[in-house]
């Protein structure tokens, strides 16, 4: 592990790439020479931080990611990396599906997609993370549906479906009340394990991580500052915006 330089207000930025670091295919992944935003990340993290940070932080700046000149945030910048980088979007990409059954009829209509990420909302304070899973999947009432087959407007239920799973789950917690995390994840019968998580505080940005497999220590990585706070959990269900779990091979 290793701590990268605040540049004018870029925690965000630095925040977002210990994220990346903690992939674990990041260990064996070759960068392609005509995309250089994987050139400046893996030059960067090749060099342990020594190098390549301003020219990666020119390569993403845009109008509305002031990366090296302002403040930003570290999951519109890690979605942006996902949308630049194909090979950390196929670690993070799954497929979703929103399924609508009429209460009348029993009708259903099945809308696919895919998506890099899950957003969790919650109503009350220190909600466990699978309570939390298990909010976002469970179906609810829809008044005033129209129905195709009925032509009328009818009761429907919604529901959430996994068509299938990553090897890197991201977990996007949406301003609001805390979620209290777990390191190991037991999703459909697949183990995934903690290796990163990102906190905000309102005014800064910065990252916890840990290597794979679990079991090793955790390290909190401040800007430049790195500091060993050993293997256990720690609390951040406060400031927690974002975890990352690599799945485990069975």
């Amino acid at each position: 592990m290793f701590g990268l330089p605040n540049i004018r207000g870029s925690c965000w930025v630095n925040a977002a790439l210990q994220g990346v670091f903690a992939c674990p295919s990041i260990e064996t992944h070759e960068p392609d020479k005509n995309n250089p935003i994987d050139v400046c990340l893996m030059g960067l993290y090749s060099s342990k931080g020594e190098n390549h940070l301003k020219d990666l932080m020119d390569c993403i700046k845009t109008t509305y990611m002031p990366a090296g000149e302002n403040i930003g945030d570290s999951h519109e910048l890690f979605v942006h990396l996902c949308d630049k980088l194909p090979w950390l979007d196929k670690e993070f990409r799954f497929k979703t599906a929103n399924q609508l059954t009429c209460k009348t009829c029993e009708a259903k209509t099945l809308k696919e997609d895919s998506v890099i990420e899950l957003n969790l909302t919650v109503e009350k304070s220190h909600t466990p993370i699978l309570e939390a899973l298990e909010q976002l999947v469970k179906p609810y009432e829809i008044e005033g549906w129209d129905c195709e087959k009925c032509k009328e407007k009818r009761t429907c239920i919604s529901q959430t479906l996994f068509g299938s799973f990553p090897k890197m789950l991201m977990i996007h917690r949406l301003m609001g009340n805390s979620i209290n995390y777990t390191s190991i994840l037991v999703l459909n019968k697949r183990k995934y394990a903690l290796c990163a998580v990102l906190c905000y505080n309102g005014a800064h940005w910065w990252a916890y991580a840990r290597k794979m497999p679990p079991g090793q220590s955790w390290f909190e990585l401040d800007d430049k500052r790195v500091r060993d706070v050993g293997p256990n959990q720690f609390p951040v269900a406060g400031s927690m915006r974002m975890l990352l779990y690599s799945l485990l091979e069975n």
